[in-house]
């Protein structure tokens, strides 16, 4: 199993995500810590334990220090972790910073599941390859090393069925996400400036993948009207 650490200053999202590690196969969840310090604590702690963290899913908002400084600390410290990013910081200095400190992924927030769930099957074969290498001072030839870092890049994106523009997608997600409550096709439409046949297009498909529940709006009059909320 591949242990998992969720720093999130957002009690919600760190909940969320947690959940998300544990709908994909061989990994769980050993920790959640929602500022800076609590999480160095707690996986320094656990490294000389019986259940070390692997992979550290990093935020960069912190209300105590940022998600950068406290992957600076742990490589101070010499704990072996992986960090990947889970923020909505994209600019340049974020990126380099993160780089700089050999992040092993990255991803921007919004995302759904799928999306979330391609990165850590990544990141699984990523950590395979490597810990197969036993004693640590193994070789590796050049062929080894290619495969063992393409496989965090080798990610092909979902595909989008015929007609449905990505953009759109992207956005209607976002709208969903961001609500956080259930929003009839009406309402999403108005709030993106879409029709509201293509609105429910969009949402049947995010229906049918399973990140999106639908269900009927009761109390109002006349026939029930359908609304939706994000499931991820």
């Amino acid at each position: 199993m591949i242990n998992v650490f969720v720093v999130d200053d957002e009690e919600l999202t760190a909940a969320a995500h947690a959940e998300y590690v544990k709908r994909c196969p061989g990994f769980r969840v050993v920790g959640v810590a929602l500022t800076g310090q609590a999480a160095t604590r707690a996986i320094i702690q656990k490294a000389s334990g019986p259940e070390p963290v692997h992979l550290v899913l990093q935020d960069i908002n912190l209300p105590d220090m940022s998600g950068l400084d406290v992957a600076r600390t742990l490589r101070a410290r010499w704990v072996d972790v992986d960090f990947m990013i889970v923020s909505a910081h994209r600019d340049a200095g974020t990126v380099r910073g993160a780089t700089a400190l050999g992040v092993v992924g990255y991803l921007i927030k919004p995302f759904t599941f799928d999306v979330f769930e391609r990165k850590l099957a990544s990141y699984a074969q990523y950590h395979r390859l490597l810990s197969a290498a036993t004693p640590a001072s193994t070789r590796f030839d050049q062929e080894e090393l290619d495969r063992a870092f393409a496989t965090m890049q080798d990610q092909s994106p979902p595909k989008v069925p015929k007609g449905l523009s990505p953009e759109t997608l992207d956005s209607l997600v976002t709208a969903l996400q961001d609500g956080g409550q259930f929003r009839s096709a009406a309402e999403l439409a108005k709030d993106l400036g879409l029709s509201r046949v293509t609105t429910r297009r969009y949402l049947e498909h995010l229906t049918e993948k399973g990140t999106v529940q639908r269900r009927s709006r009761h109390g109002t009059p006349g026939r029930p009207e359908l609304e939706y909320g994000w499931t991820g």
